[in-house]
């Protein structure tokens, strides 16, 4: 669907391009209404509209339509989830399983990892300052 989609959306977007470059000029525009032009091509009205202005105003619709639903399709489409969530997710899936305790029992006693000194390091003896400390 997103592919077909997406075709469509490219298809309107070139016919969208032909449509506007094979438009006639209005006139001057906003130079000659500005710079003593007539005040049709500014304030005046525009009279019926034609095969190709009613063709850009509908392919706009419809580029506009297109692209609201592809980028709707395009950020629903993939779970956004962050690294962090990702390596919590693995590290609880491969974490041991705990035993629960019962109420009123001591927590099991957990034996410290072997090759590991269960007994914590005896800091260095102070030593004084050579030289007097004068």
């Amino acid at each position: 669907m997103y592919g077909v989609l997406l075709a469509l959306h490219i298809i309107i977007c070139f016919a969208l391009i032909v449509v506007v470059l094979l438009q006639s000029g209005k006139g001057g525009g906003l130079a000659g209404g500005a710079f003593g032009g007539t005040a049709q091509t500014v304030f005046g009205g525009r009279g019926a509209t034609d095969f190709m202005t009613r063709a850009t105003m509908v392919l706009g619709g419809a580029f506009f339509a297109t692209s609201l639903v592809l980028a709707l399709m395009s950020s629903g489409a993939a779970t956004q989830r962050s690294l962090l969530q990702e390596a919590a997710r693995k590290a609880q899936s491969t974490a041991p399983a705990q035993i629960p305790s019962q109420p009123g029992q001591a927590p099991p006693a957990t034996a410290p990892p072997q090759g590991t000194n269960p007994q914590p390091a005896k800091p260095a003896p102070a030593t004084t300052p050579q030289g007097g400390g004068r």
